[in-house]
């Protein structure tokens, strides 16, 4: 019995989405295995201010103490996310960013990676923002699924 393995890697940009915005990209990956994309399609009428990182905007009379309340963060946490050299000092329309900006370094990329249970190619490809496909040829592997644990995969 053939199984299908439907891995959904999902890109939501909007504010407003729902069913009828979406639109899916199906690439098939093997003969078991298909990747589908679901991807958001803006309606001409939704204003997309999305930004990569959650963020709050400051209002009128709000303080650092406040905002990390509201969100439940600690006060020092955000003063260090977005560096600011005197928390007692910020204005209305700032953006307060609630997370740290993720950044890969490639350098900081290992060269090899020892595969867990329940890994496949396209996890770890995500893990350390790579490219999958380059992961199979880098390992002269013909299926994102051609892998055990405890194998040792080359990255780059």
């Amino acid at each position: 019995m053939k199984k299908l393995i439907l891995i959904f890697y999902v890109i939501i940009s909007f504010k407003t989405l729902s069913v009828e915005n979406l639109r899916f990209e199906v690439e098939k990956i093997d003969e078991n295995l298909v990747l589908v994309n679901i991807v958001g399609v803006e309606k001409k009428e939704i204003k997309n201010d999305f930004e990569e990182y959650p963020y709050h905007k400051v209002r009128k009379g709000e303080y650092l103490n406040k905002i990390a309340k509201d969100y439940q963060k600690r006060p020092a946490k955000l003063v260090q996310i977005n560096e600011l050299k005197n928390p007692n000092l910020i204005y209305p329309k700032q953006k307060i960013y609630l997370e740290k900006k993720k950044s890969i370094d490639i350098e900081k990329i290992p060269k090899y990676h020892i595969v867990q249970r329940g890994e496949n190619i396209i996890s770890i490809a995500l893990e350390y923002e790579l490219d999958w496909k380059q992961i199979l040829r880098l390992n002269s592997l013909e299926s994102v699924t051609d892998i055990y644990p405890g194998q040792k995969i080359v990255l780059k």
